[in-house]
């Protein structure tokens, strides 16, 4: 139990190298590079038998595999609709798009002001 807290905390800790490494790389202008970094990140994801945390999970298109940085390589939108809000994530290399529900504020039951 003890040895796989610490293979988890490890490879959560590569995980996050990894993901600093590749939007340094899009940064720099080698997207070929951080398309490797998040490959292995998911292979290493994979392997760990662990999931990336939150930010990193939503911060690569899924489809080309390039982290997602605002004004650089991809486009954030809220669009709002009848249902609720949503952050609309455009990946501008593929088209690639996430949807994101943004928290609103419920109606309560019965309560008179809602309509």
């Amino acid at each position: 139990m003890l040895l796989s807290r610490i293979l988890r905390d490890l490879a959560l800790q590569r995980m996050r190298i990894l993901y600093d490494l590749s939007v340094e790389a899009v940064r720099k202008g080698d997207k070929e590079l951080a398309r490797r970094y998040i490959s292995l990140i998911i292979e290493l994801a994979g392997k760990g038998r662990t999931r990336p945390p939150r930010y990193i999970r939503r911060g690569y298109c899924r489809r080309c595999r390039i982290p997602l940085i605002p004004g650089l390589t991809a486009r954030y939108r809220i669009v709002s609709e009848s249902k609720g809000s949503r952050l609309v994530i455009t990946c501008i290399e593929c088209g690639w798009r996430r949807r994101l529900m943004i928290k609103s504020k419920r109606r309560l039951r019965g309560d008179s002001r809602a309509k």
